[in-house]
């Protein structure tokens, strides 16, 4: 089979609805657009960020975007995780058509499962949304990326979301999900929420260059554990 009908398979086999990143095949065919491609924005704003040399986690990897991202950016190892297991299975695939070498992708629950290794950088890139907030798996999924960080994380999301129009419920319902969470008229910040939640031991720096007055737009913003 040649490597361009290897990827198609992938493609079949991994299903369009679940393949979030734009798919490309040897010939630079788009093979996938990527469900999420159009919503999430967030490729420029972590351009000027050091990878080299780097241990790198990348938690909700789905086919391995920013896992190959980083490595191609000077990551010395990088390992993709992923609930999903035939995601993690096509990952693999793609890291084994490229001979991409200090790639690794496993499959794992890291809101629930404990850490089993730690890693300079954790990346969490675009993966907190109404779903997984209204669920009760913020928290967990924070928390998740940072037993898996030694001295930085990576992380892109929503800022702000209405929470009866977001999360189809009451302010006090998501109270009682989130009793520390500040909610002013009818709004939740997210953005302020993951910054207090980390103040004791991280310093945020905010890396989107723009901040548009849409708050849909995703906001990257990068911490470092404090010494």
């Amino acid at each position: 089979m040649t490597p361009n009908a290897e990827i198609n398979k992938i493609v079949e086999e991994v299903g369009q609805d679940i393949i979030w990143r734009p798919l490309y095949d040897f010939e630079k065919n788009k093979l996938s657009n990527g469900v999420g491609h159009d919503i999430d924005g967030i490729d420029p704003e972590f351009t000027d960020l050091c990878f080299k040399g780097k241990t790198v986690c990348d938690l909700g990897c789905n086919l391995g975007h920013f896992t190959f991202y980083a490595h191609e950016r000077g990551a010395k190892k990088v390992v993709g995780y992923d609930i999903e297991p035939k995601v993690i299975k096509g990952a693999r695939k793609l890291a084994a058509l490229y001979n991409i070498k200090g790639v690794e992708f496993e499959t794992c629950n890291f809101a629930s499962e404990p850490a089993t290794q730690t890693f300079d950088m954790g990346m969490l890139i675009d993966i907190l949304g109404k779903i997984n907030i209204s669920s009760g798996f913020l928290i967990p999924i924070l928390k998740g990326l940072e037993s898996r960080s030694e001295s930085e994380m990576l992380l892109t999301f929503r800022p702000i979301y209405l929470v009866e129009r977001h999360f189809g419920m009451s302010v006090s319902n998501l109270l009682k999900l989130y009793p520390q969470a500040n909610i002013k008229n009818g709004f939740f910040n997210l953005l302020d929420f993951t910054q207090n939640l980390f103040a004791e031991k991280w310093t945020i720096t905010y890396l989107s260059k723009e901040l548009p007055d849409d708050s849909q737009y995703k906001r990257t913003v990068h911490f470092a554990r404090k010494s």
